[in-house]
């Protein structure tokens, strides 16, 4: 399992990749964030889209989602989840798309 991050400037077109996210099975639920980004070059407001999914579905997941909804400054990667507990990692296996 692995937790995968959209990083994006929209929160309307947030809501819509989720939707098309967990209509496809490959989320079961998502998370949606507000957060301020800092640099060098000053600060920005930015959405998370971020939900745990199946490490085998990270290249058609990112394939699709950059197809159908890229935005200029997006950003997509994964972090591995090393641990879950068993009933919500049963209710994932039972819910996200067979590989």
């Amino acid at each position: 399992m692995i937790v995968l991050d959209i990083i994006l400037n929209d929160e309307k077109i947030a809501g819509e990749i989720s939707n098309f996210l967990i209509e496809k099975r490959y989320a079961y639920q998502t998370h949606i964030d507000t957060n301020t980004i800092l640099t060098l070059q000053g600060k920005k407001e930015t959405i998370r889209l971020f939900f745990i999914t199946k490490a085998l579905l990270y290249n058609l997941i990112e394939s699709e989602v950059k197809e159908k909804f890229f935005s200029p400054g997006m950003i997509i990667y994964a972090t591995p989840v090393s641990h879950i507990n068993e009933e919500f990692g049963e209710t994932l296996r039972k819910n996200i798309k067979a590989i």
